[in-house]
C-alpha cells in the first residue's frame, strides 16, 4: 500500500518551515507534526508570577522548553514556529571564511547566497535603522561604547525579521497574513503578541497551508520505522489525552532542532533499534556556537532594556590567526519590563549570597525562588539594566550521547577547551560595562558552575560526504536511510559564530531544492518566489521594423539581499585587543584513599576508610582544575574552578575509571565559624552500572590543637551519593588523601593561561599563592593573635 503522503516534516523551526512550504508549493502531499502549541495573536503566556502556566514545555507543553543537560544548558522553543516565536529575530550571514572548514564539498558563501536572499525575501529582513520611531536608547548608547573602545568600524545593525510598519495597524504581508507594526515593547524573547515579529507561522509556514499542506500540532514525534517504501512515523497525540497514531510518508524531513532531531535519532538507533544502521558518528560535533550571557546593572546612563526589538546592534570581534584565531559577535539585549525585577536575581551585589555547594539543578531551584522574591522591582531602576549577548565560533567539539542505563540526554561540553573564546568574550564585556559606568555581571550557572548556556545549538547530525564522518550525506538526506532527511540546526557541521537562523533556513532552502528535483524527477524546480515574472512594462511597447513588439522585461522578486557583516572593517593585525586581562590557572590534583558502601555512621569517615582499607576498596582520582578567570576567583566568595578529569572508586567505576566533567572545586569557603574553611569537591560521573553518581567531599580547614596544616589541606571526607545532586542518598563513605610525593609532583603542573607574558604569569601566580597562604594565617595565625 502506497504511503499515505508524499512528504513528512516533523518540526516547524527554521528547517521545518523552509520544508514544508517548498514540498506544498511543489505540489506533493504534505502532512507536518508540530509538538508545540499554535499562538495566535495575544495568545502568549504572560503569567510572571507562575513559571508553570504557559511557559515551560514540562508543564502542559508550554513556549519554553530548558533541558539542564549535564554539561550544557539548553533553550530551545515548543511551538507552531519553532525558534522563531522566541528568537531576537536576528538574521545574519556568516563570512565567507566560515565555510573552508568541516563543511562538505560545494558549500561556500557563494553557493548559499540565493537562498540567503530568498531566506530574506520570506522574512523581510531589515535592520533597526529602517523603523520610523528612530533608535532605541540602548541601540544609541552601544554606539557610544563602541566609539569609547575604538570599535566603530566593527560595529553594525544586524538585519532583522520584525514589521517596522506603524503600530497599531494590521495590514495583510505579502503572503496575506495581518501584521501590526513593531510597538517596540521589548517582548521579542518572549513571544510578540501583536504579530510585529515576521515569526514562520505567518509566512512560510502560511504559503504552506495555503497550499494544502496538513498542520498537526501538540504532536510529539517518537518513532521513525522504515517501510518499504517510506516511513512510519509515530507521535504522542497530546491534544487527545496522549493517544499514540501513526502516520505514513514516502519521505520524512526531520526538523525539530538540533538537539530533539539529534535525540530522537539516538533513541531509534540506540533504544528503539528501528534505525539500528545509523552513523556511530550521530552525536558528534555539537556546538553551543559559542553562546554566552552577560549583564550589566546600574548603567550611567538609561539602558531602556524594554524599549525596542531585544537586539538592534552588533560588534564583531576579530582576534589571532589560523588554530589561535578568535572570533565572536557581541550584541545588546534587552528585557520586557515585567522581567526587570528577574534580572536583579543576577546581579552579586544585590542578591542574597548563594551556598557554594549548589549544583546545576540546585542552583536554578534557588535563583527561582529568589527571583519571585525580587519580582517587585521598580520599573525606574530596571531602566539602568543591560544584556550582553555573544556568539562565536566554539571548537564544535561537544557530543550528545543517552545514558546507558537511564537513557537519558546529555551533553559532553568541554568548557576547558573553548575557554580562549569564553575568555575574550568576558573581557569585551567587562570593557563595555566599563564604558557604561559599571561592572559586568555574568549567567550564575557560568558563574558559579561554567556551564554555559546555549540558544543557538547545532550539530550531533552533521553533513559529510561518508557515514565515516558524518550522519548526513550533503544533500541532508541520512545515510543508509533513502527518504530519510534532517533539515535543520542538526545538519550544520560546524558552528556558525552568528545567529545561526538564516544559515538553517539557508541551507534547507538548498537541499529541499535537491530534494523536490528528485522526488518529481525535475531537475528545473526552483522555488516560486525565485522564478522570474513577466514585468508591467512603463510604458507602451516599442515596434520595431517588423512590426513585432519588444520581449517585456522580466524580474524576480528576489532580490540579492544586504550584508551588514560585509561592510564591517576588520584591521590587518585584527580588532583591538582588550584592556580587560582575563588570565586563568590549572593544576593537576591526584588523590588515594578508600571508601565503605553502607558503613553504619556516615559520619565516621575514618571509620569508614579503615574498613575500605581491609576491604581493599580503592578510590582515587586524577583531575585537572582549572580557575578560567583568576581575577573573579580571588574576588568571589565561592572561589570556583572547573574539575575535569578520571576518578577510580571500586566496585563502583569501571576498570579504566569514570570520567569526570564539568565538576567543581570550591577553595576556601566559609562555614558558620569564623576561623574555619572548607575546600569541596563535587565530582559527577556515571558508575559501572550505568547510574550516575557524586563524588561529594570536602577538606575542613580549622586550627585543631597541634599543627595541622598539612593535615587539614590533604584529607578529603568524601561522600558517594546516588544521582548527580547533593541529595542524593548516600551509598559509600571515606577518606581521600594527598600524598607528599602526589603533592610534589602537582606543584610542577601549575600554568596560567591567557597570557604568554612571564611578568603576567609570574603575577597570577603570585596573587594566588598570596590567597592560599593568607587563608592559612588568618585560620591556622591570626586566630591566636586575635
Amino acid at each position: 500500500m502506497a504511503p499515505a503522503y508524499d512528504a513528512l516534516v516533523i518540526g516547524t523551526g527554521f528547517g521545518g518551515a523552509v520544508a514544508a512550504c517548498r514540498l506544498a508549493q511543489a505540489g506533493l502531499t504534505v502532512r507536518v507534526l508540530e509538538r508545540g502549541l499554535r499562538y495566535p495573536k495575544g495568545s502568549f503566556p504572560r503569567d510572571f508570577e507562575d513559571p508553570r502556566n504557559g511557559w515551560l514545555w514540562q508543564h502542559r507543553q508550554g513556549l519554553f522548553d530548558i533541558k539542564l543537560l549535564k554539561g550544557m544548558s539548553v533553550v530551545q522553543a515548543a511551538g507552531y514556529g519553532g525558534g522563531s516565536l522566541i528568537y531576537a529575530n536576528v538574521h545574519l550571514r556568516p563570512p565567507p571564511d566560515v565555510f573552508a572548514s568541516g563543511w562538505p564539498e560545494g558549500y561556500s558563501r557563494e553557493s548559499l547566497d540565493p537562498y540567503y536572499d530568498l531566506v530574506a525575501h520570506m522574512l523581510d529582513v531589515q535592520p533597526i535603522t529602517a523603523a520610523a520611531r528612530g533608535l532605541p536608547p540602548k541601540t544609541k548608547r552601544m554606539q557610544e561604547v563602541a566609539k569609547k573602545l575604538g570599535r566603530e568600524a566593527q560595529f553594525f545593525y544586524p538585519n532583522l525579521a520584525v514589521r517596522f510598519a506603524p503600530a497599531g495597524e494590521p495590514l495583510p504581508n505579502k503572503f496575506g497574513v495581518l501584521q501590526e507594526g513593531c510597538n517596540y515593547c521589548g517582548e521579542c524573547d518572549i513571544g510578540c503578541n501583536r504579530r510585529a515579529k515576521n515569526t514562520l507561522d505567518l509566512n512560510y509556514l502560511a504559503v504552506a497551508e495555503q497550499r494544502g499542506a496538513e498542520v498537526t500540532t501538540q504532536a510529539e514525534v517518537t518513532r521513525i520505522e522504515p517501510l518499504s517504501p517510506g516511513y512510519r512515523v509515530t507521535f504522542t497525540d497530546h491534544a487527545n489525552a496522549g493517544m499514540q497514531r501513526t502516520v505514513d510518508a514516502r519521505r520524512v524531513f526531520l526538523c525539530a532542532g538540533a538537539v530533539n532531531s539529534t535525540e530522537l535519532l539516538l533513541r531509534n538507533r540506540d533504544v528503539l533499534g528501528t534505525l539500528p544502521d545509523l552513523s556511530a558518528r550521530l552525536g558528534t560535533r555539537y556546538s553551543a556556537n559559542g553562546d554566552f550571557l552577560a549583564f550589566a546593572f546600574d548603567t550611567k546612563e538609561p539602558w531602556d532594556p524594554a524599549v525596542g526589538p531585544t537586539i538592534t546592534t552588533g560588534m564583531v570581534v576579530d582576534e589571532g590567526q589560523g588554530k589561535d584565531k578568535t572570533w565572536f559577535l557581541f550584541q545588546e539585549g534587552g528585557h520586557p519590563a515585567q522581567a526587570a525585577g528577574l534580572m536583579v536575581a543576577m546581579d552579586p551585589d544585590r542578591a542574597m549570597s548563594l551556598p557554594a555547594d549548589l549544583l546545576q539543578r540546585e542552583l536554578v531551584k534557588v535563583l527561582r525562588t529568589r527571583s519571585k522574591e525580587m519580582a517587585a522591582i521598580e520599573n525606574e531602576r530596571g531602566r539602568f539594566q543591560a544584556v550582553f549577548l555573544a556568539m562565536g565560533r566554539d571548537k564544535s567539539n561537544g557530543r550528545l550521547t543517552l545514558s546507558p542505563i537511564t537513557r537519558e540526554l546529555q551533553v559532553q561540553w568541554d568548557v576547558p577547551a573553548n575557554l580562549p573564546l569564553y575568555r575574550t568574550q568576558e573581557q569585551l564585556c567587562e570593557d563595555v560595562a566599563r564604558a557604561l559606568g559599571t561592572r559586568a555581571a555574568y549567567n550564575p550557572l557560568w558563574e558559579r558552575l561554567h556551564l554555559p548556556v546555549s540558544v543557538h545549538n547545532l550539530g550531533g547530525c552533521a553533513m559529510a560526504e561518508e557515514p565515516a564522518y558524518g550522519v548526513l550525506k550533503p544533500d541532508g538526506q541520512v545515510h543508509g536511510y533513502p527518504g530519510l532527511y534532517v533539515m535543520d540546526g542538526a545538519a550544520l557541521p560546524v558552528g556558525v559564530g552568528v545567529n545561526p537562523s538564516s544559515t538553517i533556513a539557508a541551507v534547507a532552502e538548498l537541499n529541499v531544492e535537491r530534494a523536490i528535483r528528485e522526488a518529481k524527477d525535475a531537475p528545473g524546480w526552483v522555488a516560486p518566489e525565485r522564478v522570474p515574472m513577466k514585468a508591467a512594462p512603463a510604458y507602451p511597447p516599442r515596434v520595431s521594423m517588423r512590426m513585432m513588439p519588444e520581449v517585456e522585461t522580466v524580474a524576480s522578486p528576489v532580490v540579492p539581499g544586504t550584508d551588514p557583516l560585509g561592510d564591517v572593517v576588520i584591521p590587518p593585525g585584527g580588532t583591538v585587543v582588550s584592556p580587560t586581562p582575563v588570565v586563568g590557572l590549572r593544576f593537576t590534583e591526584r588523590m588515594k584513599g578508600f571508601l565503605q558502601p553502607n558503613h553504619p555512621s556516615p559520619e565516621d569517615f575514618a571509620g569508614a576508610a579503615r574498613a575500605g582499607q581491609r576491604a581493599g576498596l580503592t578510590a582515587e582520582f586524577v583531575v585537572t582544575i582549572t580557575l578560567p578567570n583568576l581575577d573573579r576567583f580571588l574576588a568571589q566568595e565561592s572561589h570556583g574552578g572547573i574539575v575535569q578529569g578520571t576518578l577510580h572508586v571500586r566496585g563502583f567505576t569501571p576498570p579504566g575509571g569514570a570520567p569526570v566533567e564539568n565538576g567543581v572545586f570550591n577553595l576556601f569557603v566559609g562555614t558558620e565559624r569564623f576561623y574555619e574553611r572548607r575546600m569541596l569537591y563535587l565530582m559527577p560521573f556515571t558508575g559501572v552500572d550505568g547510574q550516575p553518581y557524586l563524588l561529594d567531599g570536602y577538606k575542613e580547614v580549622n586550627d585543631d590543637a597541634g599543627f595541622d596544616v598539612w593535615s587539614d589541606t590533604s584529607t578529603l571526607y568524601t561522600v558517594l551519593r546516588k544521582g548527580h545532586e547533593r541529595t542524593g542518598p548516600i551509598v559509600a563513605t571515606g577518606i581521600i588523601r594527598l600524598h607528599l610525593p602526589d603533592f610534589l609532583q602537582q606543584l610542577t603542573t601549575f600554568s596560567v593561561l591567557g597570557t604568554s607574558s612571564p611578568l603576567k604569569q609570574a603575577d597570577a601566580m603570585r596573587r594566588f599563592g598570596g590567597m592560599f597562604m593568607g587563608t592559612l594565617w588568618d585560620v591556622f595565625a591570626r586566630a591566636k593573635f586575635d
